[in-house]
């Protein structure tokens, strides 16, 4: 029986998919149209192919990256695979990332990974040529078809019941800002499903590797970012494929590949099967974004774009760098091997050196480095935030702590209720932009976080008040480094909130469209940037940060949305929080101290 032959017969044992072909009114009509569908999704892995991919990749990844490191972070991964039903869950940067990871296990450990790909890349040739690699292609939607679903649920079957290792990006699409999207739950629950179907002799563990992947530049930022600002998502084509030649005048830096802890699928009795997906889901996501290690271009980003007008010259960027990496050092957030002390300086030029070359950052003066200055174009601001966000979310906590700083240095708060309020403000705010840590996790990582600046131990709100002045000059000077870390997204909210008054002042009680709505940011947000008082961050103008600014007012109830009507419904609270976002922006801006180098 050839392979393909045998795949079929797993395929239709099924139980799912073989009670369904038998309770139809015509079993052979609808078995046939199973076996079609499998013919399309899968994967027809060739060992020849594969090895000539290798080879070619072998002779051309070298001209574009410095390197793709491989890091098993304390996973045997080979014994994982030998001993387990292994899931690999990475988050998704590029289309890059399907032939880094790819190439690196097969480069590595001899095998190929079965991975799940949208039937977008399926594009002559590449489709073909990934589709021979290991790659399996399923629709972007298919919600409606249940014939599908469970055909695909019946694959995942076939490769769990041989012991293929399987990848899927839990986000379902590559991140458009660099910072990780909440993961989609139908591969899981599929997989979850499949599995459970195994016979009793043939089921092993279920084990979801999370896999957090980072590039130093990623060959599509440039449409990435357009598409930030409105334009629509181009479409995957042969004529785009063709277009990829250009990128070897580009430099690419490295590729960061870092497995986690793998989460093993267990089922507790008073659990659903949703919560179950749900929180095997976040428990994968969580770990990513523990992973996700600062590389040298995410750490020019955050450093260079929080100079919204003028430039850094190298030792203020270098005294920077080396003031983020110890502090990632004294929290236990991941950075490359490049970023060591004794590589830092090294490795910040060489990215510097990468984003002049790509011509997305200016230099000013002299030739000499220590007497030049450096400041990213305008026009290109919104392709190094997609390197910033995506190490944001570990400096969160101390943002938080930095603008709590500044209310208690000068009084506006006084009691345990006002920082409190302050804290729990700012984590509803910022919700809709990040996955973040319970309540409870959130005000003791930022009590650990001030113990160690001043030096004893603090393990309330109440002895947060009782800080001294030179106690809370110590916390700046800590943590001044990241005190306009988020500032674009305050603005984006900022020129949110003002847009909806406005709206809400022109269009009165017949309301306005989403359509209404991003027009009139666009104008309010230039004329903002034009007056440089509030709004300084040219990146804060981005369609995801106003979709996201929309849901957090109509979460707090400040509008309404009916039928794809929207209207202010508390414009009091409204004009309350403009009027915060402005007073956080000015006193940021206020109290910024110069960081201790």
């Amino acid at each position: 029986m050839s392979l393909f032959n045998s795949q079929e017969k797993i395929v239709l044992s099924y139980p799912k998919l073989k009670e369904r072909i038998e309770s139809r009114d015509n079993p052979k009509e609808e078995r046939e149209k199973a076996i079609k569908i499998l013919h399309e999704i899968r994967a027809e892995f060739s060992k020849t192919y594969i090895k000539s991919f290798q080879k070619l990749l072998d002779s051309t990844l070298p001209k574009l990256y410095d390197g793709v490191n491989f890091s098993e972070n304390g996973v045997d991964f080979n014994k994982l695979v030998k001993e387990k039903s292994v899931v690999m869950v990475p988050n998704h940067q590029s289309h890059a990332d399907y032939v880094a990871i790819n190439y690196m296990v097969f480069k590595k450990y001899g095998f190929p990974l079965y991975v799940a790909g949208g039937n977008n890349l399926n594009i002559f040739p590449i489709g073909k040529l990934f589709r021979k690699s290991g790659c399996f292609f399923i629709r972007r939607s298919f919600a409606s078809d249940i014939l599908y679903k469970i055909t695909l649920e019946a694959y995942l079957y076939y490769l769990l019941m041989n012991q293929k290792p399987i990848e899927f990006f839990f986000e379902g699409g590559r991140s458009r800002t660099g910072k990780l999207l909440s993961p989609k739950y139908g591969l899981y629950q599929m997989l979850l499903e499949a599995h459970s179907h195994l016979p009793e002799d043939q089921k092993k563990d279920l084990a979801f590797v999370p896999v957090s992947i980072v590039h130093e530049y990623v060959p599509e930022q440039k449409s990435l970012a357009k598409e930030l600002g409105g334009a629509k998502k181009t479409k995957e084509s042969t004529g785009q494929l063709l277009s990829l030649f250009k990128l070897f005048s580009y430099q690419f830096g490295s590729v960061h590949i870092k497995l986690g802890e793998p989460v093993i699928a267990q089922k507790k009795c008073d659990q659903s099967l949703k919560e179950e997906v749900q929180n095997l889901a976040f428990e994968c996501f969580r770990t990513v974004g523990a992973n996700m290690s600062v590389t040298p271009s995410a750490l020019l980003g955050l450093i260079l774009l929080d100079e919204p007008a003028g430039a850094l010259d190298w030792t203020d960027i270098l005294a920077k760098g080396r003031q983020i990496i110890s502090f990632c050092d004294t929290y236990r957030i991941p950075y490359t091997d490049s970023m060591q002390e004794s590589k830092l300086e090294d490795s910040l030029g060489r990215a510097l050196d990468i984003m002049i070359g790509n011509k997305k950052i200016d230099v000013i003066g002299k030739s000499s480095r220590s007497h030049t200055f450096y400041a990213i174009k305008e026009e290109h601001r919104q392709e190094l935030l997609y390197f910033k966000n995506t190490i944001l979310h570990h400096f969160l906590i101390p943002w938080v702590i930095n603008y709590a700083w500044i209310n208690l240095f000068s009084g506006k708060i006084e009691t345990v209720s006002d920082l409190k309020k302050l804290f729990l403000g700012h984590r509803r705010l910022l919700k809709h932009e990040f996955y973040l840590p319970t309540i409870k996790d959130f005000m003791e990582k930022s009590f650990i976080l001030l113990s160690y600046i001043i030096g004893r131990d603090i393990s309330s709100l109440e002895e947060c008040l009782e800080l001294s002045h030179k106690e809370l000059y110590t916390i700046a000077s800590s943590l001044g480094v990241f005190s306009r870390s988020f500032n674009y997204i305050i603005e984006a909210y900022y020129t949110s909130a003002c847009t909806l008054k406005a709206l809400n002042d022109s269009a009165g009680e017949s309301g306005f469209k989403m359509s209404d709505y991003n027009k009139k940011f666009k104008e309010i947000h230039k004329e903002e940037k034009e007056l440089a008082v509030i709004v300084k961050f040219p990146e804060s103008n981005s369609e995801p940060l106003m979709k996201s600014s929309i849901k957090y007012f109509l979460h707090e109830q400040m509008i309404e949305n009916k039928e794809g009507s929207f209207s202010v419904t508390n414009l009091k609270l409204l004009e309350e929080n403009i009027a915060n976002f402005e007073n956080l922006l000015l006193e940021l801006r206020k109290f910024n101290l110069r960081s201790q180098g």
